[in-house]
């Protein structure tokens, strides 16, 4: 029996499995990329639906004030200051929401589509008066980094019709 011929074979054999070793992996990891940008991206779109759902469970008066606050006449200072404060840490806790889904989009771990229609959302509430404002003190609070401000402000619909003072 040749000797040399057997060990080339076996390189050979050897060689064919790591290739489709190194193919089956490749597949296997697209497969588990696709899987979880699409957790990631019922995930976030969950809880913002669960955000939507929180605010019909507000107080009716609350609610009202919500529902308010987003007409594009809406000044500040119609609402009282406690009516501020309960409708902006609202919006709080859905920008910090935005946020975390920017830094899933940030590590391609969330659709592209998805974030860019959020983006453009959260810019176009802070065009709006009252969340123009509501967002100045928000910076003034270094609530969010400055990245996420940069990016969301950073969008046609902020660009086109914010109006107030932006931040330095």
């Amino acid at each position: 029996m040749n000797w040399e011929v057997v060990g080339a074979l076996g390189e050979l054999i050897g060689a064919v499995a790591v290739v489709l070793s190194l193919a089956y992996l490749s597949v296997q990891i697209r497969s588990n990329t696709r899987a979880t940008r699409g957790s990631a991206g019922f995930n976030a779109t969950h809880a913002i639906a669960e955000a939507n759902e929180r605010i019909l469970e507000l107080d009716p008066e609350l609610k009202d004030c919500v529902s308010r606050s987003y007409e594009p006449s809406a000044n500040w200072d119609e609402f009282t200051p406690e009516e501020r404060r309960d409708i902006g840490l609202l919006h709080r806790a859905l920008f910090q929401k935005f946020e975390g889904l920017y830094v899933l989009h940030k590590y391609d771990m969330l659709d592209n589509a998805l974030w860019l229609q959020r983006r453009e959302w959260a810019a176009s509430l802070i065009s709006l008066p009252f969340y123009g404002e509501w967002w100045k003190q928000e910076l003034e609070q270094h609530v969010y980094t400055d990245e996420f401000v940069k990016i969301v402000e950073s969008t046609e619909a902020f660009a086109m019709t914010f109006v107030g003072a932006k931040h330095s």
